[in-house]
């Protein structure tokens, strides 16, 4: 059964500065996609497809060959969702369109090594014929599985959000051993069981929080309104809201 999971490392600074690079190259294959797919419409009528996409940006971008395919397989899955939410009708559905200046960045299958010490290596692939040298990050626990995708994030800090398999199979449905759960705000969790049983987890806190998150998210906003949009005080607001629902989230 494949899970995911969050988990903080260790690096030097001089690789924390190439993830950063790192993050930064992926935001320009995401241009890069947004421009390809918008000439290619313009031209032929139709949505570039997905091999026609990683054709145009293969070998085009300082990062290993899987991570450049990540990002277009981001975008085209942001089109096709675009696309069903358009069909069924809903008015704020649109195409992807905003330019970025940082996208994480994703390893998958053999862009990546695993050591018993918690190190990993990070592939950067070949360029100008010569390999480049991996980034290495060090991990205290790592989730017991067989590592399948590692995508590096920031979010008023590093982490990785790794995705393995556990080796475990999905049981089947068994009638009477079978719980519905609900999550929610006034009642963190709602469950109930099939053979009668229920339990309730209050989740009063929670609520208490966000409504403290929300009042000081107004304020900041009323005072980021008097501002011109694009100066450094408007700029400070918005790092502020940032990082307020940042941590909330957390």
């Amino acid at each position: 059964m494949l899970r995911g999971q969050k988990v903080a490392f260790r690096a030097s600074k001089r690789d924390l500065e190439r993830l950063w690079a790192c993050n930064r190259e992926s935001a320009r294959v995401w241009n890069e996609c947004l421009r390809l797919s918008k000439e290619y419409f313009l031209q032929h009528g139709r949505r570039i497809s997905k091999s026609e996409l990683q054709k145009q940006t293969k070998g085009r971008f300082h990062l290993h060959s899987q991570s450049i395919q990540a990002v277009c397989h981001k975008y085209l899955f942001a089109r096709q969702s675009a696309q069903a939410a358009i069909q069924k009708g809903l008015p704020h559905a649109r195409y992807p369109y905003k330019q970025k200046k940082f996208f994480n960045t994703k390893w998958a299958k053999d862009g990546f090594n695993v050591y018993e010490n918690g190190t990993i290596a990070l592939s950067m692939g070949i360029h100008n014929g010569k390999r480049e040298e991996p980034i290495l990050v060090h991990v205290s626990h790592l989730p017991k599985g067989t590592i399948k995708e590692i995508e590096c994030c920031y979010d008023h800090g590093w982490y990785l959000a790794i995705t393995y398999d556990d080796g475990r199979e999905a049981k089947a449905y068994q009638p009477g051993r079978s719980v519905g759960v609900d999550l929610g705000e006034i009642h963190t969790i709602g469950a109930f069981c099939e053979n009668g049983q229920a339990l309730l987890i209050t989740g009063r806190k929670v609520r208490s929080l966000h409504r403290l998150r929300n009042k000081k998210l107004a304020d900041i906003q009323r005072r980021q309104s008097k501002c011109q949009k694009g100066s450094r005080r408007w700029k400070k607001y918005e790092r502020a809201k940032r990082y307020l629902l940042s941590k909330s989230e957390r």
